[in-house]
């Protein structure tokens, strides 16, 4: 059961930091506008040309960040299919969201601002991780300097109705072969984002996530968020520690860059679990829309072996050793992306 219990402890670490692959928008927040600016100041079609892709994605971010709202989500990832309740509210203290599993091994995920808590009440175990930016669909943008509208390109096509609404169905295209597409449909008014799909090179569906039910402008229901805020008795608690790094510092670096990545954040990231402590380097890279995690780690800390390749729907993790660390590469991009990528990782000092 232990032995169990530490697996569930460090899928939960990854899952709460690679809960949507795609759409996670981590180290990009966007800014936050009360409900009803958001509403009044969602772009139309010709703006949101005007203004650019990036520009656009601001709006879609905010409005998921300020408004309340709730329902039911569906994610698919190659065969995987997964529902989720989720509940999203603009509290005093901040912004509360809880994300639970519906089917498959019960999971709670609770998050205030940058801290999020992870349950497991099958195994009565919470992991708290303080995840600086770190969200979840229905959020996109991951960074605002101009490497969106550098690596995709905006294109409108029409309204479909989607989760009972009316939405505005639009198409992000790749400008290489390095990033897959999106299509994405969102709310007329607010732009908030019902129904994402990552497209290969040939338009076919490789992942998607979508409401299946949605409720928008709710009032929350404060015995909730004080329900889940409060540590649930006979758990055993683990707190993750998060450590912001340099690069440098940790002596690694990439050998060649790849067209459109860039570094947004490098973190040392410690734990305990059972009285087995664990380390592992995360170096974080996005071209704005599409993200990929590096992470790092002794190879002697290893109990078990790690296959060389895994592959979930659009998500691919691609493992080997490096001297005595052990490299491990993920992310929802083109493979020929990933391997140029972990290919390029080299130790420095």
């Amino acid at each position: 059961m232990a032995r169990f219990v530490r697996r569930a402890a460090l899928g939960g670490m990854l899952g709460a930091l690679l809960l949507s692959p795609v759409f996670a928008a981590q180290f990009a927040d966007a800014q936050t506008v009360p409900q009803a600016a958001a509403a009044s100041h969602a772009l139309r079609p010709s703006e949101a040309q005007s203004h650019g892709l990036e520009h656009w994605l601001q709006t879609v971010s905010s409005a998921a960040r300020s408004l309340n709202y709730s329902g039911v989500f569906i994610t698919q990832r190659g065969e995987d299919i997964s529902t989720s309740s989720l509940v999203h509210y603009v509290v005093p203290q901040g912004h509360f969201e809880r994300i639970e599993t519906l089917d498959g091994q019960r999971r709670i995920m609770v998050s205030l601002n940058d801290q999020v808590r992870t349950s497991w009440p099958e195994y009565r175990l919470t992991l708290i991780d303080n995840q600086a930016g770190q969200s979840s669909f229905p959020r996109l943008l991951k960074t605002t300097d101009g490497e969106v509208d550098r690596n995709y390109r905006l294109e409108h096509s029409g309204q479909e109705r989607c989760a009972g609404y009316e939405c505005r169905v639009s198409t992000i295209l790749p400008r290489d072969d390095l990033r897959w597409g999106y299509r994405l449909w969102s709310l007329r008014d607010s732009q908030l984002l019902v129904k994402a799909q990552t497209l290969d090179a040939a338009g076919h569906v490789i992942d998607q996530v979508a409401f299946t039910q949605l409720k928008i402008n709710v009032l929350p229901r404060n015995d909730l968020v004080r329900d889940s805020l409060r540590q649930a008795p006979g758990y055993a608690v683990e707190q993750m520690k998060v450590v912001p790094v340099t690069l440098q510092s940790q002596g690694w670096a990439l050998s060649a860059p790849v067209p459109g990545f860039k570094t947004v954040g490098v973190f040392r990231r410690s734990m305990s679990v059972g009285g087995k402590s664990s380390e592992v380097l995360q170096w974080l890279l996005s071209d704005g829309l599409a993200s990929v995690s590096i992470f790092i780690q002794p190879a002697s800390a290893l109990t078990e072996p790690v296959a060389p390749e895994q592959r979930v729907g659009g998500t691919l993790a691609l493992s080997r050793r490096m001297g005595e660390s052990w490299l491990t590469v993920m992310g929802a991009v083109p493979e020929r992306t990933l391997r140029r990528i972990s290919e390029a990782v080299v130790r420095v000092q």
